[in-house]
């Protein structure tokens, strides 16, 4: 089985982390192509001590990541090339098994959850884990270029955008049980600072959720999300006119305990959600100011 490992390098990667990357990838017996368009001269160096077939293209103007990969599947030989991010250590087997699956099972897309940890990488996933990205993950190409390749409005959030896309336009779309380890714990939401700072980088984060629910997008996990920390707010709203209402905290907090399987998990990710869904009214003037203009052509 002829295998293809693709993986992108830009200006603000970590040398140590791509370097992990690097030589994990080397170990999956693929093809690798590094697409660099870093313009830093350690990471060239560094990428040309491999042997692999080495892209350098100039810097994009700003991050889109939907423009990424687009650059990148052009790059593409095979008809399930592998995503792997740079901040992404692979397993060895790993784009075996995402490109066998894919094959036997006919999908689209496939992809692994992360780890975040080596004790991590051993933990089975669940069937409420399912949040698509494109950090360890495979693509038919065919497919992708059938829905009109990416969408280079979604600067960010292109995993959530490819994924309702395809299982909309009726192609198959899931991950399979493994998992790959995100050397990246910024959003892994384990201390008071990352959730802070997860939950600052989500106030732009609805512009592009709105996106997907005026393009017909939106994944029911997403909204069931959205509904979920809105719950929040509009509970501590009629608590303050009729205070027993304030006991519908207790299944609100008694789902999320379910969900995360302990309070101070929960409260990590509370804070980002919570300013996620506080965010989503800019969210939706930002997206229809979006598509106005561009049904509109200007």
């Amino acid at each position: 089985m002829e295998l293809q490992v693709i993986v992108p390098i830009g200006p603000n990667d970590k040398y140590d982390w791509v370097k992990r990357c690097l030589d994990s990838v080397i170990k999956t017996n693929s093809k690798i192509t590094v697409y660099n368009n870093s313009e830093r001269e350690d990471l060239t160096k560094l990428v040309n001590n491999y042997n692999v077939e080495h892209v350098i293209d100039k810097r994009l103007p700003k991050v889109n990541m939907a423009l990424l990969r687009n650059k990148m599947l052009s790059l593409a030989i095979t008809e399930y090339p592998v995503l792997v991010d740079s901040d992404v250590v692979m397993p060895s087997d790993g784009p075996q098994k995402l490109v066998k699956t894919a094959k036997e099972e006919k999908l689209d897309m496939t992809w692994m959850h992360y780890a975040y940890t080596e004790k991590d990488l051993l933990k089975p996933t669940s069937t409420l884990e399912n949040n698509p990205n494109l950090g360890c993950a495979s693509l038919r190409v065919k497919a992708v270029k059938e829905i009109g390749m990416f969408d280079e409005r979604y600067e960010r959030d292109e995993d959530i955008w490819i994924y309702a896309k395809l299982l909309k336009a009726g192609y198959k779309a899931k991950p399979i049980n493994y998992r790959c380890l995100h050397l990246n714990l910024s959003h892994k939401r384990d201390s008071l600072r990352k959730s802070l700072a997860e939950a600052k980088r989500n106030f732009r984060r609805s512009v592009y959720d709105a996106q997907l629910l005026f393009d017909g997008l939106a994944p029911r996990a997403m909204l069931t999300s959205y509904a979920y920390y809105w719950g929040y707010y509009i509970t501590a709203i009629i608590g303050i006119v009729y205070y027993p209402l304030f006991l519908l905290y207790l299944p609100i907090i008694a789902t999320g305990l379910y969900y995360y399987k302990s309070g101070r998990e929960m409260f990590y990710n509370l804070i980002p959600g919570l300013s996620l869904a506080i965010s989503s009214p800019y969210g939706v003037v930002k997206a229809l100011y979006r598509k106005t203009k561009k049904d509109l052509n200007f």
